[in-house]
């Protein structure tokens, strides 16, 4: 006779660290742009198993509006500017303080992310006026950061928030130099889960000249944390029969055994991670074959999910192996098991395939499958 467990705990391999953070950046000296060379709208940075997609655009009403000093709207810079080595350079040069000619910078993750940080330098004021609006999206759409309820921003002397009838954001009150950190803001969105960000950048109205000429600012790297699942997987088993004999775990009886995987944590898998190595015990013999009958299987496998946003294919994303000890990744299960009730298979193998997804209520998905008490 088989002793059965309400719940038994069962091995998760792909798991993540519990609660652990992993510090991820869009480093602009790393994409490969050369010095003043023009960053490629749809630029793509990696870092921390996060993609940042950064894409820029312009608008203009008519007029004079080219790149700053002939460069890219959006550009790399190697040099130094508000104490930062190596940032992105937003710039243009407008014939006339027009706040309908703007320059947008769109970063979008592939995932949530938090603690994003960075800072824009120079953001000042003289013939010209330095206009900035931030936006950012926890995935219900853009937030103006200025009104939005956002961790912290630290303006410089030479910054300050103001709303007009075309904007309403940050702008420059005084000229300064730009190596100095006068004109730094600096934005920090704390616990927030950001999605994406972004800036426009256009003239103020309150530059001493109509003519304002060439205006840009700095974009330091963008720091952040990527959100960390934290998985747990769950074996529960319940006998087949429901009346007589079968409802009882003893040989010759099969019992049904559920695989449950929650993540409770606040971030999603790395795409493809997840493989579970669960082994069958001694005491049972796996069944290959439909394991439901008329029921919705249609296989030695039911997959279900609830908001985990994975994808499963029985062909597939099942493997088995006849292994003692546990295969370290599903290219190890090479075991081909017989049709009906096999002996030998040790280990049942399961590889869904995207992203589990983080939220609320926790995501889980469940895997079943049939054995029969030796």
């Amino acid at each position: 006779m088989i002793r059965l467990l309400t719940i038994i705990a069962v091995a998760l391999l792909a798991a993540l660290p519990a609660r652990a953070q992993i510090a991820g950046a869009i480093d602009w000296s790393a994409l490969g742009f050369a010095d003043e060379a023009a960053i490629t709208s749809g630029a793509i940075a990696t870092s921390a198993a996060v993609t940042s997609t950064i894409t820029w655009s312009t608008v203009t009403d008519g007029g004079t509006f080219v790149p700053f000093e002939g460069a890219g709207f959006v550009s790399y810079e190697a040099g130094s500017q508000g104490g930062f080595t190596g940032y992105a350079q937003v710039g243009f040069d407008n014939s006339a303080q027009d706040p309908d000619d703007k320059v947008t910078l769109n970063i979008a993750f592939s995932e949530p992310v938090a603690n994003l940080a960075f800072t824009l330098t120079d953001v000042d004021q003289s013939s010209w006026d330095d206009f900035i609006e931030i936006f950012y999206d926890t995935g219900a759409g853009f937030i103006n950061a200025k009104t939005g309820a956002f961790d912290s921003f630290n303006a410089s002397p030479t910054v300050a928030r103001d709303d007009e009838t075309f904007g309403d954001g940050w702008e420059g009150t005084a000229s300064n130099a730009n190596s100095a950190v006068n004109g730094n803001l600096i934005m920090n969105f704390g616990a927030l889960q950001i999605t994406a960000i972004r800036i426009v950048y256009f003239s103020g109205n309150d530059g001493s000249n109509t003519n304002p000429g060439a205006q840009q600012l700095g974009l330091s790297d963008i720091t952040f944390v990527k959100l960390m699942p934290l998985l747990v997987a769950l074996k529960t088993v319940a006998m087949v029969g429901t009346s007589g004999n079968a409802r009882f775990a003893i040989p010759g009886n099969d019992a049904l055994y559920t695989l449950t995987v929650t993540n409770s944590g606040d971030g999603r898998s790395d795409a493809g991670s997840l493989f579970l190595a669960d082994p069958i015990p001694a005491e049972v013999e796996f069944f290959n074959g439909d394991i439901d009958g008329a029921g919705p299987a249609s296989g030695a496998v039911l997959f279900t999910q609830t908001g985990a946003g994975l994808t499963f294919n029985l062909a597939t994303d099942v493997r088995y192996s006849n292994a003692v000890t546990a295969p370290a990744n599903f290219a190890a299960c090479t075991y081909t098991p017989a049709a009906g009730y096999d002996p030998n298979v040790r280990y049942l193998c399961l590889n869904p395939k995207g992203q589990m997804l983080a939220g609320d209520p926790y995501p889980t998905f469940s895997a079943q499958f049939r054995a029969r008490i030796k």
